[in-house]
């Protein structure tokens, strides 16, 4: 089970996502500078405040606006109190507006709030995850090549077409001497990845699935040399594995008046590379 703190910060994380995609989308905000920071400690007359999320946008001619974020992931609906302090850390921070966030306010915390224009109290609904469903049908797809094997024709040769030990083969394309493995291999991702686009994923199961791609490629004389031999044409065989991956929900936040927050489990990439994915909408 999360912890009380676990369960703020996982708050705060949704509010800053859904903060800054409205500011990177919001036309008149495009070409401003801004700057989200978290948990930020400001110093005023000798007090310390600890922001949960400090907002600094710069309008340019030495004109800033500053906005802070209070998140409270309670169990129990926020006060007066809270709504008291929250202003005094609007008053110290000099922002322009405050958003106090909370799954509930007292009839108190409402009445007080009026009292500051600067001060908006925004609720927070967390859904159930297992009841959510992931938008469009979103999934990851990935493509890893396992083999590659190339074979080249002589030009002015009609025979069989030659297969070659890649390792030790000297090439040279456009008068530049190149790696032939590497070629091969970036010629093979090329054609597993444009062969993945054409795999009907959304109506696949997750899971693994083993295919084959083949491609050519023609060459004008002397574009491309091997061992001195002028090569005509080059066929490429690639067999690669396609991943499907559907990662289920961990959390969904809706925060009222600015967005919701769908984060899926992440997903490993590439060894130790993990991509986690948060579909955000105001």
């Amino acid at each position: 089970m999360a912890t009380s703190k676990e369960k703020g910060d996982s708050l705060e994380a949704v509010v800053a996502a859904i903060e800054r995609h409205i500011l990177s989308t919001t036309p008149a905000l495009r070409e401003k500078t801004f700057v989200i920071e978290s948990k930020k400690i400001i110093n005023v007359g000798g007090v310390h405040h600890e922001i949960d999320i400090f907002v600094t946008i710069d309008l340019g001619s030495g004109y800033k606006s500053i906005f802070i974020f209070e998140c409270k992931n309670w169990q129990v609906p926020v006060g007066k109190n809270e709504v008291i302090v929250f202003s005094e850390k609007i008053d110290a921070s000099q922002a322009q507006r405050g958003f106090l966030i909370s799954k509930a306010f007292t009839k108190d915390a409402w009445s007080q709030a009026q009292k500051d224009p600067r001060v908006t109290l925004a609720t927070a609904a967390e859904h159930d995850p297992l009841a959510t469903e992931i938008p469009l049908g979103f999934h990851f797809v990935f493509s890893s090549v396992d083999n590659a094997e190339i074979s080249f024709q002589g030009r002015g040769h009609t025979g069989e077409q030659a297969t070659v030990d890649i390792s030790a083969a000297r090439a040279q394309l456009l008068g530049e001497t190149i790696d032939l493995r590497r070629y091969v291999l970036n010629w093979g991702t090329k054609r597993a990845d444009e062969d993945a686009r054409s795999f009907r994923s959304e109506r696949a199961p997750e899971g693994l699935y083993e295919r084959t791609a083949k491609a050519n490629r023609e060459f004008t004389i002397g574009e491309f040399i091997l061992d001195d031999q002028d090569i005509e044409r080059a066929e490429l065989s690639v067999r690669y594995t396609l991943r499907v991956e559907r990662p289920p929900i961990i959390s969904h936040y809706e925060i009222a008046t600015r967005g919701r927050v769908i984060s899926l489990s992440p997903v490993q990439f590439q060894g130790p590379v993990t991509i986690q994915v948060k579909l955000i909408s105001q």
